[in-house]
């Protein structure tokens, strides 16, 4: 068969006829572009072209275009609207309206899928759009309509990954749900986005429903115990700071004589204290340089309402940043612990667009201080993130406030 008429094909596909059915006009495909692009302007392939072209024509699937007086000379192809089914059942392939009505068909199929309760209004409501657009030939966002095979896939997995138990680290999560362990990775990005539009923004990644890269976890050091229906874990007994994970934190009673807590954002400076043995309970913040993770947000939710709560941060607008991210999402007043601007003179780095950003942006929370937000308008009024880093401080003193 030519491969002109492929081309053809292909061409139609990617016309406003093909991707939403409402084209006006018929389709007109030059003739000597058709034949370069199906690598035929020339020779046997030329000719063979031809003779397919007519046999089209005769059926009346095609019409050609010849020059009004030379009427060998082809100018041009015309498809009429009406045969662009029958130049798909030509090829004996599907065409585009078979393709969105299948496509169409995976959204309505997945609608009826069991999700938990709280989810279920918007499921019915993502996959009804999408089988709309996907009939109208409209975007169907964040899936790509010319692979429905991986359209499928995701579609039958969203209703496990919005009911999932526990944390499960994301490779066994991708072999359970696709049967391969580097399947979700690959399709991360639109998994996400379909999370976020089926729950309003309330789950906008795969950690949020117990899915993640790394188990959640964070160091703790000082006098603190775990009280397990099995045991106690004494973690004071410990000359470097453990690793707690969110399950653990969860299932456990903690217990501590400390009345003091402090986040460090730095692991580095966190097991310089530690080594110190001040008596204070010493915690990772979160991930290292980065916000708080779900254990962090455990752990500090279960400590006793009475305990001072403090952090210990870079002293730029990211750090500031992690320390709103810890009282927002904690619900504790916590405070904070040497972070001011401290000038870095010729040695300093400008504040860039989003360092500007930020500390806007802080300035209008309600989680940032009065004292606080005076600090971030210092280091807007200067331009300059300051000498920010928490090891910059030196040596830490072994007594409470360390500096």
């Amino acid at each position: 068969m030519s491969r002109v008429v492929e081309i053809m094909a292909e061409r139609y596909r990617a016309s406003s006829a093909g991707r939403t059915d409402t084209a006006k006009r018929d389709l007109l495909f030059p003739f000597n572009e058709l034949l370069k692009a199906a690598n035929c302007l020339h020779g046997p392939g030329r000719h063979e072209a031809i003779d397919e072209l007519e046999k089209l024509e005769s059926n009346g699937l095609l019409v050609l275009e010849r020059h009004r007086r030379d009427h060998s000379a082809i100018l041009k192809v015309r498809l009429p609207l009406q045969n662009g089914a029958a130049l798909f059942s030509h090829l004996g392939i599907p065409g585009p309206e078979i393709e969105r009505s299948q496509l169409s068909a995976i959204f309505r199929q997945a609608q009826g899928s069991t999700v938990p309760a709280k989810f279920q209004a918007g499921w019915v409501g993502f996959c009804s759009s999408l089988a709309e657009a996907a009939v109208r030939g409209a975007s169907v966002q964040p899936f790509d309509r010319s692979r429905p095979d991986q359209t499928s896939q995701i579609m039958n997995a969203l209703p496990a990954i919005l009911a999932w138990e526990g944390e499960s680290l994301l490779r066994f999560a991708s072999a359970l749900l696709f049967h391969d362990s580097k399947f979700l990775e690959g399709v991360r990005p639109r998994v996400e986005a379909c999370l976020a539009r089926i729950t309003g923004g309330t789950g906008n990644t795969l950690a949020d429903f117990g899915i993640s890269e790394n188990e959640r976890s964070f160091l703790v050091s000082g006098p603190v115990t775990l009280r397990f229906e099995g045991g106690d874990l004494q973690i004071g007994l410990l000359e470097t700071p453990a690793r707690l994970s969110t399950t653990d934190i969860r299932r456990a009673k903690i217990e501590t004589p400390a009345t003091r807590c402090l986040t460090v954002e730095n692991a580095a400076m966190l097991y310089e204290l530690a080594k110190l043995g001040s008596g204070t309970i010493l915690a990772s913040s979160g991930s290292e340089g980065g916000f708080a993770n779900s254990a962090v947000i455990a752990f500090l939710k279960a400590l006793p309402v009475c305990m001072e709560l403090w952090h210990f941060g870079d002293s730029d607008p990211k750090g500031f940043d992690i320390l709103r991210d810890l009282r927002e999402r904690s619900g504790r007043e916590i405070r904070s612990l040497h972070m001011d601007f401290r000038p870095a003179g010729a040695s300093g780095s400008p504040l860039d667009a989003e360092d500007r950003k930020t500390i806007n942006r802080l300035l209008a929370s309600e989680f940032i201080t009065a004292g606080e937000k005076a600090a971030l308008e210092r280091f807007r009024d200067a331009d300059d993130k300051g000498d920010f880093e928490q090891e910059s401080l030196g040596q830490p003193a072994r007594t409470w406030p360390f500096y």
